[in-house]
């Protein structure tokens, strides 16, 4: 193989890998207005509010009807079935895992959403945004992203491999949990209150705040962050030795369940005002490591 092969080929893998993370990243950060357990049906908002659209001004009868004989009047079991897809869209996708299958319901989870922004009643929503979310779940689905910096690849490489991805793994892991200890050193140190990994920047106009850049991706407290960081140096170290790594896909496992069985956190905005959300996104991020270092850890067990 030449040298201009190889760094195109490093250059595909990197991309491809790269815009699949990029996806789940997307999933993540739209999981927390989904909040549970009414979904915005006791306040006309959230989740709720897009369904209200479609019933008032769908022009479409097949979706039309749908919605209103099915959704509408099974909306808290319709509300749970998206988040829980969601959450495991952007479980699988950001850790590469099972990613034709995975990507090919992505883009059909794009075309419902397409359809119901279709019909909301304010502009704020750019419908061929969710075109373009369809595409490139087909085209993820098409070049098989989970084998390009996936979970897919290190399942189909030597088990050598997979104790670097476990390594990899924790390091991640421990890079996002110390970020997310700086971002919660201003809230109590187990309480429901949390603070943002992400952005909500926006501008104050007239005595409303007008938002402007939104990348909400995690939620952390110091407890939370710390446990994180435990279990980011247990992959780490599990990496040669695989009876730690399993200590370190359990904590992660036990945190995705007890975070989801929470449902809500207490965001602490920079105005100091409080505002419920899901926690489905931490949910994601922590079952993504416990999978992904499941499989590697099993895989790496047969070398």
């Amino acid at each position: 193989m030449t040298r201009r092969l190889a760094l195109e080929r490093r250059a595909e893998t990197a991309t491809v890998g790269g815009v699949r993370i990029l996806v789940g990243l997307l999933w993540l950060a739209n999981l927390h207005w989904k909040v549970p357990p009414h979904f915005g049906q006791d306040n006309g908002g959230g989740l709720y509010k897009y369904v209200a659209g479609t019933l008032r001004h769908s022009t479409f009868a097949p979706y039309q009807w749908l919605t209103e004989h099915i959704v509408a009047e099974n909306f808290t079991v319709f509300a749970w079935i998206t988040l829980s897809t969601e959450t495991a869209l952007a479980t699988l996708l950001l850790i590469g895992y099972r990613t034709r299958v995975v990507a090919l319901v992505g883009a059909a989870m794009s075309t419902s959403i397409f359809l119901s922004v279709l019909y909301y009643d304010r502009a704020d929503e750019w419908s061929w945004g969710y075109l373009l979310m369809i595409g490139v779940h087909l085209l993820l689905a098409a070049v098989s992203a989970g084998k390009a910096a996936g979970v897919d690849g290190v399942l189909t490489s030597p088990p050598e491999t997979s104790g670097r991805a476990l390594r990899v793994l924790g390091i991640v892991a421990g890079a996002v949990g110390l970020l997310g200890l700086v971002v919660a050193r201003s809230v109590d140190f187990a309480g429901r209150q949390v603070a943002l990994l992400g952005s909500d920047a926006g501008f104050v106009s007239d005595g409303t705040v007008t938002r402007r850049w939104e990348l909400k991706f995690l939620w952390f407290n110091p407890l939370w962050a710390l446990l994180t960081i435990a279990g980011a140096v247990l992959l780490v170290v599990g990496a040669h030795r695989i009876a730690v790594a399993w200590a370190g896909i359990a904590l992660f496992a036990t945190m995705a369940i007890v975070v989801f069985a929470s449902e809500t956190f207490l965001y602490v905005r920079d105005d100091d005002r409080l505002q419920r959300i899901g926690t489905a996104s931490n949910a994601a991020f922590w079952a993504a490591l416990a999978l992904a270092g499941a499989l590697c850890a099993r895989r790496a067990a047969t070398a």
